[in-house]
Formats: C-alpha cells, sequence, structure tokens
C-alpha cells in the first residue's frame, strides 16, 4: 500500500471500525458502505491487514480478534496516525490564520 496521508487515513478508518466491530466478520462492501470508501481500496487494505495478520480473513468476510500484542500495535498505530492528523490540521490552520485565508 502507499504510504500517503489518504491511505494512512483509510487504513486508521478501517482499523477503527473492525476493531470496534471486534469478533463480527464484515465483507468488504459492508465496510466500505460504512467508510463510505470505494469497495476496491476497502478489499486492498482488508487484504493487507489480513496478509499482516491483523484480521482474520474468512470466505469472503474478515474480523478482528482481539490478541494482546497485535491490539498493542493497532492501538499504537491508531494513536500515531490520529495525534500526524491533528499536527497537519493545526498546522493547515494556523497558516490560514497568519496569511489571512479563511
Amino acid at each position: 500500500m502507499p504510504g500517503d496521508r489518504a491511505t494512512e487515513n483509510a487504513v486508521r478508518e478501517v482499523l477503527e471500525l473492525m476493531s470496534s466491530h471486534a469478533g463480527e466478520s464484515l465483507t468488504p462492501d459492508r465496510v466500505a458502505d460504512r467508510l463510505n470508501r470505494p469497495e476496491h481500496s476497502v478489499q486492498v487494505i482488508l487484504s493487507s491487514l489480513a496478509a499482516g495478520y491483523i484480521l482474520k480473513a474468512d470466505e469472503d468476510a474478515y474480523r478482528y480478534e482481539r490478541d494482546p500484542v497485535v491490539e498493542l500495535d493497532v492501538q499504537r498505530f491508531l494513536r500515531r496516525s490520529g495525534q500526524h492528523s491533528q499536527l497537519v490540521q493545526d498546522n493547515l490552520a494556523r497558516f490560514r490564520d497568519r496569511y489571512g485565508y479563511r
């Protein structure tokens, strides 16, 4: 997966959704509908997370099962990603204030 900000945000949204529905199998189209994202991009993220042993892949659905070690890494990623996103938003707001963009 590319390392750009949009992809990181999409991964963060998928992880937040899957972790809030731990143990529940969700199909890629249901995840895409809930996140309002294209199904293809969600499918790529879900399959990548399954390949990284973060999600369990059933026949045509994925589920997140709480594992202490995986949970630690997921929470660390979500925290870092959220902090980075907030930093970008704060910098953008300061730039707009400084140069008069509203």
